[in-house]
């Protein structure tokens, strides 16, 4: 059976969790005997930030691709009125470059399925390459950050295709609220089962893995609270471990609050990290004070490896993942309540392990093969509804 991956984002050079759930998936059908087409469109040059076995093709079709937004084009946005009709202009107009870029990957492989990582690219496939295959879409956030602001005609594309799949039971019915589409099924990512570390291997470390990002993963919010109880912890210190090159304004905000937090020695901007694990090893508390997130990669690795975890209350997937007071803490708005539980954690060596194990068991029905198995129930499903 062929099957397409489609994925519109970051492809090359870049360690995210989307990027990681791609290629994952890619692999992970392939060795089931699927013959995997893996497809980018990312104009950086370079490779993937992830393996990629050799039984699966991978092709980018970005290289040479850009958004030109000339004067021209500005002239005729702004004259299509209300936010809804500027947005569809612009979509319209890249769109179909990108329908253009796509197309011969497709009619040369003839895929049987399409697997679409962006309801960008669902969009495309369905309005402008208007393909006669199942497509599959995944919702990589939370459904309200996916569905809140995407336009009428993305609404109607997504209506359209085969299933949408979404990594939590609770945004089912969030994605009904705003779709008309029967076919909404939970699929989780995967997590990797890791041994426990022996806890005299760790340090006082608490650890955040993600890219430097302050609308989403806001490394401000851990800096500014581990100032407020540095004093009491001069032997802890923090590592944050993520591509800095993402928003290269917040990461200059973030070291200047360093300094000006009196912190800058005993928190560390690590930059990527090719062992993740081994790094959440050598830690004791993981802390993730994300705005929004679908399912977290590095938060389900970190309480798969038996630390505890600190989130918010209000973060979509956190606040499921994280149960409080049993893997960990769920804080609300602030900086004083996320100072509050990283000094419990930090405090209580006891507690410490205790919210460490469970968070482990907690991580076993995300296990590798049988999240694979669901998906490879689902391609199978869809192809057997198509006929």
């Amino acid at each position: 059976m062929k099957v397409l991956l489609l994925d519109l984002w970051r492809v090359i050079n870049s360690k995210g969790g989307t990027e990681k759930v791609f290629f994952s998936m890619a692999n992970a059908l392939a060795d089931r005997g699927y013959d995997i087409t893996a497809v980018g469109l990312d104009n950086t040059v370079g490779k993937p930030g992830f393996n990629v076995n050799d039984n699966v093709n991978f092709v980018n079709v970005g290289i040479g691709y850009e958004e030109k937004r000339n004067l021209a084009f500005r002239i005729r946005r702004a004259i299509c009125g209300s936010w809804e009709k500027r947005h569809e202009y612009e979509e319209k107009a890249f769109d179909y470059v990108k329908a253009n870029r796509l197309k011969p990957v497709i009619d040369s492989f003839q895929p049987d399925i399409i697997v679409s990582y962006n309801a960008e690219a669902t969009r495309i496939l369905v309005k402008n390459l208007q393909v006669n295959m199942p497509v599959i879409t995944m919702f990589h956030y939370d459904p309200d950050t996916i569905l809140s602001s995407a336009t009428n005609a993305t609404k109607e594309a997504l209506e359209k295709c085969a299933c949408i799949q979404v990594l939590l039971p609770s945004f089912i019915n969030i994605t009904k609220k705003y779709l008309k589409h029967e076919n909404v099924v939970c699929i989780p990512n995967i997590v990797p089962q890791y041994q426990l570390c022996k806890d005299k291997s760790r340090e006082n470390i608490i650890i955040n893995v993600a890219r430097i990002d302050g609308v989403q993963k806001r490394q401000h919010l851990l800096i500014e609270a581990f100032a407020k109880i540095k004093d009491k912890y001069p032997d802890w210190r923090v590592e944050i471990w993520g591509e800095t090159g993402y928003d290269d304004k917040y990461y200059n905000k973030c070291q200047k609050l360093l300094i000006d937090t009196q912190t800058n020695k005993q928190i560390l901007f690590c930059g990527t990290c090719d062992n993740v694990l081994k790094k959440l090893e050598t830690a004791k508390i993981f802390a993730f004070p994300s705005s929004y997130e679908g399912f977290p990669l590095s938060l389900t690795e970190a309480m798969s490896a038996g630390l505890s975890a600190i989130g918010y209350k209000n973060c979509p997937a956190v606040n499921e993942l994280i149960k409080d007071g049993e893997n960990g803490f769920l804080c609300e708005k602030g900086v004083d309540a996320f100072a509050q539980a990283l000094e419990k954690l930090m405090s209580d060596e006891e507690l410490r392990k205790k919210m460490g194990k469970a968070a482990k068991e907690d991580m076993k029905q995300y296990a590798p093969e049988k999240i694979w198995d669901m998906w490879e129930n689902l391609i199978e499903k869809s192809l057997t509804d198509k006929c």
